[in-house]
């Protein structure tokens, strides 16, 4: 993807992309103008400002799908977006955060009110699924609420073919039958999932139960004061304010669309807002961090002004709490993942500042590091300034299940099957990639599709051909991270698909469903995950040039299995597999399976 990726990071460094902190800072809006966009000066939004629909006693509840004007910085027009709007509320960007609990059913009704599309310019129709027309996406758009990471029933799952339109209502049970976590609801109608999120549909879900209740009583710093979401998103503005998805300079899809395969902003934002700032007590915080993002990764520190580097710990990964916290200075969160993280300012002086700070690369892991190189650098993301009030003391319990059995470990266990899903780009005659796909088989039309049986456990093996790192989600269930291993792609893609013919119109040729076992091509051992890993998963990062192995329960009682489960309740139905790179995602990086 390098001639792309050239052309695709060039075009966006020409509006303005990638300018250094801490220096005062331009983003793309005002690379040309007079408005100057500086960090650290707008104040995060927290879950009081979020807002909060309390579902823990079961009650109903309605948002609204709008579209709205939002302020990301003072020095930046207002932006026309969408937002999730609960009734009577006015929100602008994002939604309101849902607080569930465990076995507590709850019903979310969702009424699509959107109108124009803030991003309707770079809807590629070239894209199956996407509407055209004068009542189509960029006038009256479809949408679909996923809850990423719930255990629900097929017709709650928001599945990208389950878009509904203008003025059309849907409700959504959510049974709540796992554990605690921190899941996230996003849009996902096939075709326009990631302008759509782009735009602003996208939230927090909090799953509380017996070993996180919130409120303090396990140790864990409580809600709303020492508990805060931060959903990271990078963005890109024009000067005028609105949102700036650059086409891509060579057209790749059918009829010349914009689609691009990756998008990076030069803005980052955080809850909604551009480089903000939060005050904190001299104490523990649990920040509930998703990675929001289109495509970019981040590999994140926290760097106080007194020249060192804060430690946190890690204490819940996407589907519930790890056994015991796990001490990092580091922390990688691709597209699609979370992490619940607790860092302790106590030690820290009053005026102590924290900086976020972000090196992961775009595209991750290989894209170039420098601006002059077509690199658009976030360095810092956020900032965290220490008050002289004294906060959240209780030590970190050194068991965080302490009410329940610790997590149901499923390596060893026999399996029903073993999978292969090849990660596979396809590049047309000039190499520029047209498409990304599982198995080199599309979505769309033929739906691609598998069946597994409920209740069953088997081990799906991740087979990178790609130079990208992939995120690769699943819906319905959590799984668990088995191992890794490096394989020779060059030599199994040459293996797979033969050599590309010369002057072939792309390569290669998808839906041929040709698959080939990747044994032969492997190389040195296999490597265990990192003990941040080694809890419930539903978004997993698939390394180039690496097979990632991974078990995945299609039920809450797997055959062979002692334990409970993250999720505590089978369905049977149509699910979707993806990359949780949006772009990727869209075109057409995704994949059907049935639960029989």
């Amino acid at each position: 993807m390098e001639i792309t990726r050239r052309s695709l990071l060039g075009a966006s460094v020409a509006v303005g992309a990638g300018v250094l902190l801490p220096v005062p800072l331009t983003s793309a809006a005002n690379a040309a103008g007079p408005t100057r966009v500086t960090p650290f000066t707008e104040q995060l939004p927290t879950l009081a400002d979020l807002g909060v629909i309390d579902a823990t006693g079961g009650v109903s509840a309605t948002i609204e799908m709008v579209n709205a004007r939002h302020k990301f910085h003072t020095a930046l027009a207002a932006t026309p977006t969408f937002a999730y709007r609960a009734s009577g509320g006015s929100q602008g960007y994002l939604g309101p955060v849902i607080v569930a609990k465990k076995n507590v059913p709850f019903d979310l009704t969702v009424v699509n009110h959107l109108g124009a599309h803030p991003l309707a310019s770079v809807i590629d129709y070239g894209i199956m699924g996407t509407v055209p027309g004068a009542k189509g996406d960029a006038t009256a758009p479809r949408a679909a609420v996923h809850l990423h990471g719930g255990n629900t029933d097929p017709a709650s799952d928001g599945d990208p073919m389950d878009s509904f339109g203008h003025g059309v209502t849907k409700t959504y049970h959510y049974g709540n039958t796992q554990e605690a976590a921190g899941l996230w609801y996003h849009d996902h109608a096939v075709g326009i999932t990631r302008l759509n999120v782009f735009a602003g549909l996208a939230s927090g879900y909090l799953v509380r139960d017996a070993n996180d209740p919130g409120d303090g009583s396990t140790g864990l710093p409580p809600a709303p004061a020492y508990e805060v979401p931060l959903i990271l998103q990078d963005r890109m503005f024009n000067k005028d304010g609105t949102f700036n998805y650059p086409p891509n300079p060579v057209p790749v899809t059918p009829g010349g669309g914009p689609w691009i395969p990756e998008f990076f902003g030069d803005v980052a934002t955080v809850n909604g807002k551009a480089w903000p700032n939060l005050a904190v007590d001299r104490g523990k915080y649990r920040f509930r961090v998703y990675n929001g993002s289109q495509a970019r990764f981040y590999h994140l520190k926290l760097k106080t002004s007194l020249g060192t580097v804060l430690p946190f710990f890690q204490i819940g990964s996407d589907g519930g709490l790890l056994n015991a916290p796990v001490a990092l200075t580091k922390l990688l969160l691709a597209p699609g993942e979370r992490a619940d993280l607790v860092v302790d300012f106590a030690a820290l002086p009053a005026c102590t500042t924290v900086v976020l700070t972000n090196n992961a690369t775009v595209p991750f892991p290989s894209g170039p590091k420098a601006v002059k190189d077509g690199g658009v650098p976030l360095p810092q993301i956020m900032q965290f300034t220490v008050t002289s009030k004294v906060g959240w003391k209780a030590p970190l319990p050194a068991k965080l299940r302490l009410r329940t059995a610790p997590v149901t470990r499923l390596a060893g266990v026999p399996v029903a099957a073993t999978r292969n899903m090849t990660l596979v780009e396809v590049h047309n005659a000039d190499g520029e990639p047209t498409m990304v796909l599982m198995n080199n088989m599309t979505f769309m039309p033929n739906d691609n599709k598998m069946t597994v049986g409920t209740n069953t456990l088997e081990q799906w093996d991740l087979i990178n051909t790609t130079v990208d790192a992939h995120p690769m989600h699943l819906h319905f269930t959590q799984f668990q991270v088995l191992n890794r291993q490096k394989f020779d792609a060059e030599a199994y893609l040459v293996a797979a698909y033969g050599v590309k013919p010369e002057g072939a119109p792309v390569w290669p040729v998808p839906n041929t469903g040709r698959s080939i076992p990747v044994a032969p091509f492997l190389k040195g051992g296999v490597s265990a995950p990192a003990p941040n890993e080694q809890g419930w998963k539903d978004t997993i990062v698939a390394m180039p040039g690496e097979v990632t192995r991974i078990i995945v329960p299609f039920g809450a009682n797997p055959a062979g299995v002692v334990g409970p489960m993250a999720i505590g309740k089978s369905h049977i139905g149509k699910y979707v597999s993806h990359c949780h790179i949006l772009e990727h995602e869209e075109n057409d990086m995704m994949m059907r399976f049935k639960i029989v």
